[in-house]
């Protein structure tokens, strides 16, 4: 997702309409966000920072980005092994899933509306009501398979019976 005044100028009305106020690390953090986009890491956003000569340090990046995650600003994406990525939630913008490359570690986030229809299909099935989801699609990006460099496959994951 490209980086998004909009989502900027949400963000900064949402963190004021519950009682937090602008300037200082919190802000610097929801700007550097809306400039950048989604899927960074806590490190990516306090490295940018830094790269921006902003003051934040890597306590003030992870509490900011928790908070903004609590008021349903940031979905946080855990991808595997690899460390958290936090996505803005544009209001009124399309649900989105991500595709990882085992290898290099590139994130690309896809949306496709008829995954969605099969989850729906799949929750009407077997009786549950799904509040929410994440995919995560893992494999070789484009660049990596073109230099040969594949991963294994992993083992297959181990699901609870039920």
């Amino acid at each position: 997702m490209p980086g998004s005044e909009a989502w900027t100028d949400h963000a900064l009305a949402v963190l004021a309409e519950h009682g937090y106020r602008a300037g200082g690390a919190r802000s610097a953090v929801v700007e550097y966000l809306g400039r950048a986009g989604g899927c960074l890491t806590a490190e990516q956003v306090a490295s940018g920072l830094r790269d921006e000569s902003r003051q934040a340090g890597a306590a003030s990046v992870y509490r900011a980005l928790n908070l903004l995650s609590d008021l349903g600003l940031l979905h946080r994406a855990a991808l595997g092994d690899a460390p958290i990525r936090y996505d803005l939630v544009d209001p009124g913008a399309e649900h989105h899933h991500h595709l990882v490359c085992e290898r290099c570690g590139r994130t690309v986030t896809f949306a496709d509306a008829k995954l969605e229809a099969a989850i729906d299909q799949v929750s009407e099935r077997v009786g549950y009501v799904v509040d929410s989801h994440d995919v995560t699609l893992r494999g070789t990006c484009g660049d990596c398979a073109a230099r040969g460099e594949r991963r294994p496959a992993a083992p297959p994951p181990v699901h609870a019976a039920g």
